[in-house]
């Protein structure tokens, strides 16, 4: 048997890292990384490897899309884990600042669904890992909860329009994981986290289930619940 193709967005650190890392060790899947601290790809596509593209930038998508097509006919699952946070009263925002920020947690994944989505077939899984600041608001974090509320709304408009093809969408609400998205901000217990790598196996398991069913939405917490 063939093994899975699998990319995952936003690689480079954090919870990409350590799933690309779980895809990794498991034989059945060639699983592939994308972000910014990637190597460039220049010849053959190769297993377990965090490949260069800005996300941040639309050329650079496109031609990074344009490049694995040539090597992937078939894609089976799509993590979309990339994303980093803004945090600030809303007063103290500046315009270029949210414009990057919406860009990478949710123009790049919807740019990149809207090019990839042709090369799946039943039984896919798009996952996009979304935050619990994606179900609720949170203080000083106004930009963040706007793009992570906007990802889980494309991602419900997305099960529409693929569920008569048999692709399956999961949305993750994803509560406090000990990534750097976490770095310099006090008040926070890092120990109360759920560990990258075991968010990983969660979202590693999420492909594997049988394709006659669908996990819509999953809201995924450390023991602790909202921190």
């Amino acid at each position: 048997m063939e093994p899975k193709n699998i990319l995952v967005v936003g690689a480079g650190s954090g919870i990409g890292r350590s799933l690309l890392e779980k895809l990794n060790a498991t034989p059945q899947y060639f699983p592939i990384g994308i972000s910014r601290r990637g190597v460039p790809l220049e010849k053959n596509l190769e297993r377990g490897v965090n490949y260069l593209c800005d996300l941040g930038d639309q050329k650079q998508i496109l031609k990074f899309v344009s490049s694995l097509l040539q090597y992937w006919k078939e894609i089976h699952a799509i993590y979309f884990a990339s994303g980093d946070g803004l945090f600030l009263k809303i007063e103290d925002l500046e315009w270029e600042d949210l414009q990057k920020h919406l860009t990478l947690n949710l123009s790049a994944p919807i740019l990149l669904t809207s090019k990839l989505l042709s090369s799946m077939k039943k039984g896919a899984l798009l996952c996009y890992i979304s935050s619990t600041a994606g179900r609720q608001g949170f203080p000083e974090s106004s930009p963040y909860c706007a793009s992570k509320h906007g990802l889980a709304g494309f991602a419900k408009a997305i099960r529409e329009e693929v569920k008569e093809r048999g692709i399956r969408v999961t949305t993750v609400y994803a509560g406090a994981i000990d990534t750097p998205i976490w770095d310099g901000r006090e008040g926070f217990k890092r120990e109360d986290m759920i560990p990258a790598s075991d968010a990983a196996l969660f979202l590693e398991s999420l492909y594997s289930q049988p394709a006659s069913f669908n996990q819509d939405e999953i809201l995924f917490l450390p023991p602790k619940g909202v921190l």
